[in-house]
């Protein structure tokens, strides 16, 4: 079971597969060190975007433009569809299982966390809300398949159970993985809007770049917090939501050795970003 105190990362911007790394190694090893959970909040040092695992890379994104103007293209070892990570602040949160936040069913956890980021805005004073269901059904029916051909390639084009939303639009996009023993979500906070840049990389229709907000516009100009400022207050509203002390810490000596090996190995690894994996519906969230 995991325990009231979870470690807070906040971390300068990394190189793309650094960035994605991190976030496996502390799932491989969370149980180790009395088995704390992790919120990790971090940015990329370079524009670049991330395939959910079970995205065909060719019919998602604009390869042969990626390539030609030196966009790196990455995949992430959950599900969902493609990000764009320029302006955006990217959060994970890593768990063992059983826990007493997280019950075994998926949605359950989609939903916690869900409340948590509510919080962590309604901290830095935004209006956002948790979505119910695209189709108007409950939380209790089945989601949609990650890999459904009907959904647009871009995350924030559609909205699924639980992600967080300000004026009718999409905020926070996020994807979960689970194990049997502990879960990873990933999660894209939209700072900037960019549809011209979405646009210009990936395969999306037209109408789909109306479904985002960027939070600096939810902002009196220039008055949007510094990101660590961001972070944290986010970070203490989740806390207050769910109960918890956070305690602001780094990585350990064996997460960041696994980390930069995975990084070089795996998300680096061309090979490893175009293959897609077979879809389940146990352990990802679309």
């Amino acid at each position: 079971m995991t325990h009231h105190r979870w470690r807070l990362l906040i971390q300068e911007p990394l190189p793309p597969p650094l960035a994605l790394a991190i976030d496996e190694a502390i799932a491989r090893r969370c149980h180790e060190n009395g088995g704390w959970a992790t919120l990790r909040f971090y940015q990329w040092d370079r524009p670049a975007i991330s395939l959910g695992r079970f995205q065909v890379a060719d019919r998602a994104v604009r390869l042969d433009q990626c390539r030609a103007e030196g966009i790196p293209l990455i995949r992430r070892i959950t599900g969902g569809r493609a990000v764009w990570h320029h302006r955006e602040l990217t959060y994970s949160i890593t768990s063992p299982l059983p826990s007493r936040l997280f019950s075994p069913r998926l949605q359950d956890a989609v939903a916690v966390i869900g409340q948590g980021l509510l919080c962590g805005l309604k901290n830095l004073g935004v209006p956002a809300h948790a979505s119910a269901s695209p189709t108007g059904h409950t939380a209790t029916t089945s989601p949609p398949r990650p890999n459904d051909v009907r959904q647009s390639a871009y995350c924030f084009a559609n909205t699924s159970w639980y992600e967080i939303t300000c004026q009718g639009k999409k905020l926070i996009g996020s994807a979960q993985r689970r194990w049997r023993d502990r879960l990873l979500q990933q999660g894209s906070i939209l700072l900037h809007h960019e549809p011209e840049a979405i646009r210009r990389w990936l395969i999306v229709d037209e109408s789909a770049l109306n479904h985002a907000i960027g939070l600096a516009s939810l902002f009196p100009q220039a008055q949007c917090p510094a990101l660590a400022e961001l972070a944290r207050r986010l970070a203490a509203g989740m806390a207050q939501r769910w109960g918890i002390s956070m305690q602001e810490d780094g990585l350990t000596v064996e997460e960041q050795q696994l980390a930069e090996q995975l990084a070089h190995e795996k998300y680096a690894d061309a090979e490893w970003t175009m293959r897609r994996e077979a879809s389940t519906i146990k352990d990802a969230w679309p």
